[in-house]
């Protein structure tokens, strides 16, 4: 199972790399001032190397028990570094930067979509409620949907909407971490935080309506709903 979930999550990051490095690279073959044609296109473009530079750190000088869990159920494996690594490279998924690929990244959300349940499947003996623990997941999963991508707005107050946007991304991408590191540290029998569905029901709220006249973001939206319905009753049967 061990070998399974380090796989998965390996594929996680090689799949959104390619996808984040392609992007880039495509962008970069127009002239280094590509990157810099508005100060959105400035500020995403960096953004995404950043990520993944960090990503490559972190993987590579903080990550030993994970790479030979590759090939050695043994090894231990230091879940909550490996954890703040999947949420740093995600940083880089949540931005829309030009000849951005959805379809492939959100494969790999997929990947690791199926880790977080493996990890679930494993550490569910020693939970004290399966049932909420398996709650958490899911409200975890719906909440990692809620979480707005950064796109290039042209309303009249695009400044302060792309502000808005990057601190939500940013914020939700930390508190999602926060979240996967518990459940991947056996402590996901409860992921009912306030602080995060509150910043979630706030931030989606203000962007969807700023943004509503020039596009709609209906998938932010439901996934927004969705994840205020499942914490109000996961609160109810707790």
């Amino acid at each position: 199972m061990k070998k399974i979930i380090s796989w998965l999550i390996l594929l996680y990051f090689l799949i959104l790399t390619f996808e984040r490095v392609q992007s880039l690279v495509r962008i970069g073959r127009g002239g280094g001032q590509k990157f810099f044609v508005t100060a959105f296109d400035g500020f995403v473009n960096v953004l995404a190397i950043i990520s993944i530079l960090a990503t490559l750190v972190l993987l590579t000088g903080f990550n030993g028990g994970f790479w030979k869990s590759l090939f050695d159920s043994a090894s231990e494996i230091n879940y909550s570094i490996l954890t703040i690594t999947v949420g740093v490279m995600l940083v880089s998924g949540m931005v829309h930067t030009e000849f951005t690929l959805p379809p492939v990244q959100f494969v790999s959300y997929g990947f690791l979509i199926a880790a977080m349940v493996l990890r679930t499947v494993q550490i569910s003996g020693t939970s004290g409620s399966r049932f909420m623990l398996w709650y958490s997941l899911v409200y975890l999963t719906v909440f990692s949907m809620a979480i707005p991508v950064m796109y290039h707005s042209h309303i009249k107050l695009s400044v302060l909407f792309h502000i808005i946007e990057a601190v939500a991304a940013l914020v939700l991408v930390a508190c999602f971490t926060f979240m996967l590191r518990k459940l991947f540290l056996g402590q996901g029998g409860n992921l009912l935080y306030w602080i995060p569905i509150i910043l979630v029901a706030v931030l989606d709220t203000v962007l969807i309506l700023m943004r509503r006249k020039e596009s709609l973001n209906v998938f932010v939206l439901i996934f927004e709903i969705a994840s205020i319905v499942l914490f109000a009753v996961g609160k109810f049967l707790k």
